[in-house]
């Protein structure tokens, strides 16, 4: 049990930072786009870096899902699953003419509506947490707020789609990073002394 939490938080630590490099990076290129020229090259250039991350993520995915035990089967399709997934969408814009930051901020407002509702739908059997689940309501209410301004983004200007898609990102970042120091913090406590002195990420194949 224990190392499967370590494989989770790894996972979720890394996806965390990820994200939150990849919200700032779409910020830094909003910043750019002062002219129409710039805003067009901007455009391209926030595609390309969505994809990359994308790519990476499920890259991620995969890793953990490999470094589980061979019994964890479900996790592992899990993760394969998810894996694929954010693969595909990665190739999928940066190989695909229509890859525009208008389509990324749909995209991923129906995730935040998703991603919203999970939030809400999990706080619900928090009765006997409620500081966490009060906290899962405000996030998950947000977040659907969030969803919801991107899933109209469609007729925001670039550079209004692309401040909320990086506004996004970076929280969503931010709350993956959360859970996955939550995480962290909970197996820790259950190690007998001693005993979780090595690297968060040190996890073994076999």
């Amino acid at each position: 049990m224990v190392r499967e939490a370590k494989v989770h938080t790894t996972v979720l630590v890394a996806q965390g930072i990820l994200m939150i490099a990849l919200g700032l990076a779409l910020f830094w290129v909003r910043s750019t786009m002062t002219n129409i020229l710039f805003e067009a090259t901007g455009c391209i250039v926030a595609v390309l870096l969505t994809a990359a991350g994308l790519l990476l993520i499920g890259v991620i995915d995969c890793i953990g899902g490999l470094a589980l035990h061979r019994g964890h089967r479900r996790e592992l399709h899990f993760y394969l699953f998810f894996a694929a997934l954010a693969m595909g969408a990665g190739l999928f814009l940066w190989v695909s003419p229509w890859g525009s930051v208008q389509l990324l901020t749909v995209l991923a407002g129906l995730q935040g509506l998703i991603w919203g509702g999970w939030d809400l739908r999990f706080a619900s059997h928090l009765r006997d947490h409620p500081r966490e689940r009060k906290a899962l309501r405000f996030l998950g209410a947000f977040t659907l707020v969030l969803g919801v301004l991107l899933v109209i983004g469609m007729e925001f200007t670039s550079r209004g789609a692309l401040l909320l898609l990086a506004t996004y990102v970076t929280y969503i970042g931010v709350q993956i990073l959360m859970i996955g120091l939550y995480i962290y913090r909970s197996w820790k406590k259950v190690l007998p002394s001693g005993t979780h002195g090595g690297p968060l990420v040190e996890t073994k194949l076999n």
